[in-house]
């Protein structure tokens, strides 16, 4: 009998140290949640810098470090089509300090197949930047005055006019949507990213190139180029000399949201705090000059849960045009 009072008054001893423990972790762990961030946090970009990704990342980045008092640096890791930098932060740690600034193109690449995951596999924040900008355009001493202009000559000539596009990218996908709607077909051909695209058209070796409005706008303002069409319901009020491709006859919309996305485990606590960061940054008139200036973007923002929903929903659509994005 005495032997079991002591087995029974050590296994209650041990039960309660465990359960203290328990506590303890827990508690420490949302004290860790709640103090974040305690040091630099660094935001991967999945492109080189220079082009919109990187831009919309950075900006960010320059008014969060008040806010967050914390340093927020930006690492830039191309590869894949975005993926190499997607995997980099899918693995990291969830512990606050590495997110990832991508677009819907990760939601193509899991279409196409470049990988098996997609917005599941992070733990997804908010979104900062909606662009609803994209243009399709030609060089200036092309003789495609309108869109029009270009899609006749694609009926006249199917398969050889050029439509850059980085294969399997978000960009491909409108080429694709423009084909359908205007029963055309083109030659649609990797050129890289966006500063690529607009230097093979610059050369002419390309006929038309499709990228948001700022990474075409120095060759617009400097007359090298001409945008024929914006993919959008409507007219952007800062360049509303652009009709819409959907105003010409042709009902193609395209935009995408940028957003900032943690590894999967982070705490919510943290998510929570990022996101309402951005948003008071997405509500700064500085950083709206800032984004007008450059890109000819206007604020936008979405919580987490639009955020996811955003998520899903963009992803079944392009999961739905999976055969006409593959070309079958």
């Amino acid at each position: 009998m005495k032997k079991f009072v002591v087995s029974f008054v050590a296994l209650f001893m041990g039960l309660s140290m465990a359960f203290a423990n328990g506590q303890q972790e827990e508690k420490t762990s949302a004290n860790v949640a709640t103090d974040w961030p305690t040091k630099s946090i660094q935001i991967v970009v999945p492109f080189n810098a220079g082009g919109d990704t990187d831009f919309h990342a950075r900006t960010y980045a320059k008014y969060l470090k008040d806010i967050l008092g914390q340093p927020v640096s930006i690492l830039n890791v191309a590869g894949a089509n975005g993926s190499a930098g997607t995997i980099q932060v899918r693995d990291a740690n969830p512990d606050g300090y590495t997110a990832l600034f991508f677009h819907d193109s990760m939601l193509m690449n899991k279409v196409v197949g470049v990988t098996d995951f997609a917005q599941e596999a992070l733990d997804p924040c908010c979104i900062g930047v909606f662009d609803h900008t994209y243009i399709l355009a030609v060089n200036s001493k092309s003789p495609y005055k309108t869109l029009g202009d270009l899609i006749a000559a694609a009926k006249a000539n199917p398969g050889q006019l050029k439509y850059a596009s980085s294969i399997g990218g978000y960009t491909y996908y409108l080429g694709c949507l423009l084909e359908k709607a205007a029963g055309v077909s083109f030659n649609k051909v990797d050129a890289g990213g966006g500063s690529a695209r607009n230097a093979a058209l610059l050369a002419e070796k390309i006929d038309t190139n499709v990228n948001p409005y700022g990474v075409m706008k120095p060759y617009i303002d400097s007359g090298d180029f001409r945008a024929l069409a914006v993919f959008s319901e409507k007219r952007s009020q800062l360049f509303p000399d652009v009709p819409t491709a959907k105003e010409q006859g042709y009902d193609v919309i395209g935009s995408r949201a940028y957003f900032l996305a943690f590894p999967k485990g982070t705490d919510p606590i943290i998510i929570k705090k990022m996101a309402d960061a951005m948003k008071q940054v997405s509500e700064n008139p500085n950083y709206a000059s800032d984004i007008e200036k450059a890109y000819c973007v206007e604020p936008g923002y979405a919580g987490t849960q639009a955020t996811i929903k955003y998520l899903n929903d963009t992803l079944a659509a392009f999961e739905a045009d999976k055969n006409l994005i593959l070309g079958k």
